[in-house]
């Protein structure tokens, strides 16, 4: 195919889709598309909520880790790390 023609069946194409768009919402009743606004926004509130209760959790975690690290002398933390490394090793 040459360009001009992907170009007009491309053009045809998207007539096709505007009619088929308008088409469906004529054929829709009102209270259909009213059920569908009202029922939207609540999925996704229930979806924030959800995020922002992960990210919450995740947040939690972090400072844990942070207040456990800052404890946590430099030399001890070294050593377990050097010890999880050899078990790790040997382990294989």
């Amino acid at each position: 195919m040459r360009n001009e023609e992907i170009k007009s069946e491309l053009s045809a194409l998207r007539a096709d889709v505007l009619a088929l768009a308008e088409a469906r919402k004529q054929s829709e009743p009102p209270a259909a598309i009213q059920q569908e606004a009202d029922g939207e926004p609540e999925e996704d509130s229930e979806a924030a909520a959800e995020h922002e209760g992960f990210m919450g959790h995740v947040q939690e975690l972090v400072e844990l880790l942070e207040e456990e690290l800052k404890a946590t002398p430099v030399v001890s933390g070294l050593v377990i790390f050097s010890v999880g490394i050899l078990v790790g090793r040997y382990l294989r």
